[in-house]
């Protein structure tokens, strides 16, 4: 198979992929949110009214998102946003490394608990989520890449 016959079944993996991690992440957020607070809060120059919206609609926007994105629903709206925020958790991630930010974002839950994907990804700041932050941005940059049949939402 050629590099773009793969590719369509590439992308279809990785935007169920995304979409399936922003959902959990945003599932396991709106059932505690105790870790996002914690990491907002540590932000000292976000005004707190915004760090407030961040902890109360981020979880939200990451299961629409997610649901979104793995449907393949309003592609042109939807990959593009998906995109910006795994880029700024990247960004958000590269900040809590240079900053010396410790503990955890809760991104995927507790591994205390027997969250097997905090186990597997990690959610503690340092170079490991920098380094899988980087990795779903490349992801998602994927996505906008066209084949030869003009889609990028599914394989032909």
């Amino acid at each position: 198979m050629k590099a773009k016959q793969i590719l369509p079944y590439i992308q279809t993996s990785f935007r169920i992929l995304l979409g399936a991690l922003l959902l959990v992440a945003g599932i396991l957020k709106v059932q505690d949110n105790s870790a996002l607070f914690e990491s907002v809060a540590y932000i000292t120059w976000i005004p707190l009214g915004l760090k407030s919206l961040i902890i109360d609609t981020l979880p939200w926007i990451e299961i629409v998102m997610g649901s979104l994105l793995i449907f393949n629903l309003f592609g042109s709206v939807v990959k593009p946003a998906v995109s910006a925020i795994y880029l700024a958790f990247f960004i958000f991630a590269i900040y809590g490394l240079g900053s010396g930010m410790e503990g955890d974002c809760g991104c995927f839950g507790d591994p205390e608990n027997g969250s097997i994907l905090a186990m597997l990804l990690g959610s503690e700041f340092g170079w490991k989520m920098v380094m899988r932050n980087g990795i779903f941005v490349g992801m998602a940059g994927l996505l906008f890449l066209k084949t030869g049949n003009n889609s990028t939402d599914s394989p032909e």
